[in-house]
C-alpha cells in the first residue's frame, strides 16, 4: 500500500510579524515617570481603585515608608516561624555562585526594627546569609568579622510581627509581579541584540534559538498579548527552550512551509524534538518526503496541529485506561508516536525510528473509527 494522502498547498501571505516582531530590534525608549502615571490615570482599574481610597477615606501615611541605613550584618535575626528554611543551594548555586555573583545585584535586607533595637528580617535572609558566609570564608577583603560588617536595610520601626509574617507572603508571592517566561526571554535576547554583550553563554544560545526560530517566520511573543493570534507565532517559551538549535530548525521550518497560515501550536515542538531525537539515535535522515507526507496526513485527517491534539489525548486517555484500567498522566512524547504510527498505517514508506512505534504499541487503535477507516 502507497501513503496516498496528499497536502493542499496553501498560498502564503506576507506575514506582518516580520515588522513588527518585538524581539527584532526593540525600541530603545526611554520614557519618563509621567507617560506611567497618564497610562494609570487612563486605566478603569486604576480609577475604580482610587475611588476606593476615597469611599474609605484612607491616605497615604507617609510613617509607614520604610527607612534606610546600613547596620551590622551581626543585628540581624530570622525569625524561623515567619521565614522559611534556608535553602543551602540557593546561596550557593544562585546568589553566591562565583560565575554569576556580583555585588551590584545585591539587594537590601528587609527587616523591621523593634523597640529592643532587634532588627528581623522580613526579606532577604538568603542575601544576608551568603555575604556573611563569604566573609566567613575570607573572600571579602578588608573584612574578618561578618558581624562586624555593615551593610544596607530598608526597615520600619514596628513590634508587630503579625506585620513582618504578612510581609514575607507579599515579598514572596501575592504583592510583587513575576516576570513572564517571555518576559525572561526579551530580556536574554535584548543583552545580546542591543547591549552587544555576549558574556553569557546562555544568552548567546538563547539569542541563536530565537534567530533560528525567526529565520522560518516563528515568533515568541507574550501570553495573552495581541500578536499571540498573528501566524507563526508561539507563547510556550518554556517547551521552545528544550529544544536544541537544529529541532529549532527542522519544527519552524516544517511549520513555515506547511502550516504558515497558523500560530504554532505547543504541539509542535513536542512532535519533532523527540522526531529529531529519536531518529539522530536511530541514524536516519528525516527526509523531505516524509516532512511532507506527515503535513498531509495532519492536513487531511485533522486540518491542523491543535485538533490533532484533541485527537491524540483523547485516544491516550482510551489506550491507557484499555491497558492499565485508569486514565494515566498524559506523556507527550505520544505526539510524535501518533503521528509515526498514523504515518505507517496510511501507507507511508519512509523509513523511522522503531522506537516511536514501539512506544505506546497500539495507540492508534484508539483513535475515532472515521479516521481509521480512511486508511
Amino acid at each position: 500500500m502507497s501513503f496516498k494522502l496528499k497536502y493542499q498547498a496553501v498560498p502564503k501571505k506576507p506575514n506582518p510579524m516580520v515588522q513588527i516582531n518585538p524581539l527584532k530590534k526593540g525600541t530603545e525608549k526611554i520614557v519618563n515617570l509621567q507617560d506611567r502615571v497618564d497610562k494609570l490615570n487612563n486605566s478603569s482599574a486604576w480609577k475604580k481603585t482610587v475611588k476606593a481610597w476615597k469611599a474609605t477615606g484612607k491616605k497615604f501615611d507617609l510613617d509607614r515608608i520604610p527607612k534606610f541605613g546600613n547596620f551590622k550584618l551581626g543585628r540581624t535575626g530570622i525569625a524561623e516561624d515567619i521565614q522559611r528554611a534556608l535553602d543551602e543551594k540557593h546561596c550557593a548555586n544562585k546568589i553566591g555562585n562565583p560565575a554569576l555573583f556580583d555585588p551590584a545585584l545585591l539587594q537590601p535586607i528587609q527587616c523591621i526594627l523593634t523597640s529592643k533595637g532587634e532588627m528581623l528580617s522580613v526579606n532577604s535572609q538568603h542575601t544576608a546569609s551568603t555575604i556573611a558566609g563569604l566573609i566567613d570564608a575570607g573572600l571579602v577583603n578588608g573584612h574578618t568579622d561578618w558581624k562586624e560588617f555593615e551593610y544596607p536595610f530598608w526597615y520600619l520601626e514596628t513590634d508587630d510581627l503579625a506585620f513582618a509574617r504578612r510581609a514575607f507572603g507579599i515579598h514572596n508571592g501575592k504583592g510583587s509581579k513575576p516576570q513572564s517566561e517571555y518576559q525572561k526571554l526579551r530580556n536574554a535576547i535584548f543583552v545580546v541584540r542591543l547591549d552587544k554583550d555576549t558574556s553569557d553563554p546562555k544568552e548567546v544560545a538563547l539569542e541563536k534559538k530565537v534567530a533560528t526560530a525567526e529565520k522560518y517566520k516563528c515568533f515568541p511573543v507574550e501570553e495573552k498579548s495581541n500578536l499571540a493570534n498573528y501566524p507563526g507565532t508561539f507563547t510556550n517559551i518554556s517547551t521552545f527552550e528544550t529544544l536544541n538549535v537544529d529541532e529549532i530548525s527542522v519544527s519552524c521550518a516544517w511549520h513555515n512551509k506547511y502550516f504558515h497560515y497558523e500560530t504554532v501550536h505547543v504541539s509542535l515542538f513536542f512532535i519533532f524534538r523527540e522526531i529529531c531525537r529519536q531518529f539522530k539515535s536511530a541514524k536516519i535522515k528525516i527526509t523531505p518526503k516524509l516532512e511532507e507526507e506527515l503535513a498531509a496526513l495532519v492536513q487531511s485527517l485533522f486540518g491542523n496541529l491543535a485538533q490533532f491534539q484533541e485527537s491524540v489525548k483523547e485516544a491516550h486517555r482510551r489506550w491507557t485506561e484499555k491497558r492499565y484500567g485508569y486514565q494515566a498522566n498524559w506523556d507527550d512524547d505520544a505526539y510524535s508516536c501518533a503521528l509515526v504510527q498514523l504515518y505507517q498505517k496510511f501507507g507511508g514508506t519512509e523509513k523511522v525510528a522503531l522506537t516511536l512505534l514501539d512506544q505506546f504499541d497500539g495507540l492508534i487503535d484508539f483513535f475515532d473509527e472515521d479516521i481509521l477507516n480512511l486508511a
